[in-house]
């Protein structure tokens, strides 16, 4: 009866362990009633994408992300208004305590859904992922590094005023890696979606990142 209470308090204490960090397998290096809130820019062709996004981790399994990027052109056209998109996103990701363990001690996974975006003018684009995410503390001492990775099944939809919507569905891969600084948090991130050139996805096939934020 000792053995079993003490296999029992030992499995507890490692799910514990792994909930703690159960955000960074959706991206995020957030615990357990956590708070992230931080400004990115990335760099897809020709153009210049700047935003903020925030983060929520519940205590236990779920977290609840969000964020808004400003997209321009890169070089503004002369005699033209100079003009801009927002990219509005938000997502959930469940935590799978027993697959983390399994994979190992430092390692977190979760589902991760998410859905995008774009609309102007009559035509409104939506990107919805969703994959699972991968997540790991690397254990450098005094500096805390985390990566994770998330392969995606992207379905995209494109709508356009009058005319009939398309949507397609592709795969993709987002990955990722942070090092904090105290309550700061810098990381880099890219995304890459495996589409042909006809595709009607409306970004870059791959596309870099960087990102700084503070944990609450």
């Amino acid at each position: 009866m000792t053995k079993t209470a003490a296999f029992l308090a030992a499995v507890a204490t490692a799910a514990f362990a792994g909930t703690a960090q159960a955000q960074i397998c959706a991206g995020y290096p957030t615990g357990d009633r956590g708070m992230y809130f931080g400004a990115r820019a990335d760099f897809p062709q020709d153009l210049d994408s700047y935003g903020v996004e925030a983060n929520y981790n519940f205590s236990g399994p779920l977290g609840v992300y969000g964020g808004l990027n400003v997209i321009s052109a890169e070089e503004e056209v002369e005699g033209e208004d100079d003009e801009s998109i927002d990219e509005l996103y938000a997502g959930v990701a469940f935590e799978m305590a027993n697959v983390g363990l399994m994979i190992g001690p430092r390692v977190s996974a979760c589902l991760v859904g998410e859905i995008r975006n774009m609309s102007e003018d009559g035509v409104s684009y939506n990107e919805i992922p969703i994959g699972l995410g991968i997540g790991a503390s690397l254990g450098v001492p005094g500096i805390p590094v985390s990566g994770y990775v998330q392969p995606q099944l992207v379905i995209s939809r494109i709508s356009i005023e009058d005319v009939d919507s398309e949507t397609e569905t592709n795969f993709g891969v987002k990955a990722g890696a942070t090092i904090g600084f105290g309550l700061i948090s810098v990381g880099g991130e890219v995304r890459h979606l495996f589409i042909d050139e006809d595709a009607l996805v409306l970004r870059d096939e791959t596309t870099f990142g960087i990102r700084v934020g503070v944990r609450f």
